[in-house]
């Protein structure tokens, strides 16, 4: 049992100093989450919208531009998140290998991840929730922070997956962007007032975008319809272990009985 929660304790150690390493995605934190909420208050028109949540099944009037704030806020945090992890996993490939041929056991490497992962959707959340609530008072501050924790996680998900899966950099970060841009852009109620799209209820954000509007302006309950999202993290997740099993499955520990009869072999 110590050497399982040593073998942990290093993996979470390595995780979380590579993610504290990420100058960008620090600074992405910092500056990119206040600076396009405050830009779409400043610029949006303020007139008043009527939009349809289809998830929840009721109607929502509310201001173009605080619609559009949580609209950002959910793109800034998914793609800050979704970046995060890949840079993370990605530049963690070659130690993680290192570490299973030492011996490491895989679950624990991967639960070190999925770990950091819900300590920086703790910290996203909390900071885009205050954010939002200090440009005005949300109905429920509580469900929206639900809902862009449940998006976050998705997004995680995916971008744990995509550290495993692919080969460069540059091609992590536009399907990460590009997925976020997207999914955000077909859930907004703003970009695409319709939201009746075929497939529309199986991108990550579905729920997530609809319980974040409904809570910030309606006392609808939202929770169920916000963890629409947490499938999504189950499978990434699922589908990240199942990539890093196998990139790794001709890493094996010697045995200490293989090593004597090599070495008779040897002589």
């Amino acid at each position: 049992m110590k050497h399982h929660w040593t073998a942990f304790t290093v993996a979470l150690g390595i995780t979380l100093t590579g993610h504290l390493r990420n100058r960008l995605a620090m600074g992405m934190t910092a500056f990119f989450i206040p600076t396009w909420i405050y830009v779409v208050r400043a610029t949006a028109l303020d007139k008043r919208i009527s939009f349809h949540t289809s998830a929840l099944g009721i109607e929502v009037t509310a201001s173009m531009s605080r619609t559009i704030q949580v609209s950002s806020a959910l793109h800034a945090v998914t793609v800050i998140a979704g970046f995060m992890m890949f840079m993370a996993t990605f530049s963690a490939r070659d130690m993680d290998l290192r570490l299973v041929l030492a011996g490491y056991p895989r679950i624990h490497l991967l639960a070190a991840k999925l770990v950091a992962l819900l300590l920086i959707t703790a910290a996203l959340t909390c900071y885009s929730t205050g954010l939002l609530l200090l440009s005005w008072p949300l109905t429920q501050p509580w469900a929206v922070a639900a809902a862009l924790a449940t998006a976050i996680l998705a997004y995680g998900g995916l971008g744990l997956m995509a550290g495993f899966l692919l080969r460069g950099e540059l091609e992590g970060f536009f399907v990460v962007v590009m997925a976020t841009l997207i999914d955000v852009g077909m859930q907004s109620p703003v970009s695409n007032p319709a939201g009746n799209q075929t497939g529309l209820n199986a991108l990550p954000l579905y729920g997530p975008a609809q319980a974040a509007l409904a809570s910030a302006f309606t006392h609808t309950p939202s929770l169920t319809c916000a963890a629409r999202a947490l499938t999504w993290f189950a499978a990434t997740s699922a589908l990240a272990a199942l990539i890093f099993r196998r990139r790794t499955r001709h890493y094996h520990r010697p045995t200490p009985s293989a090593e004597p009869a090599s070495a008779a072999h040897t002589a």
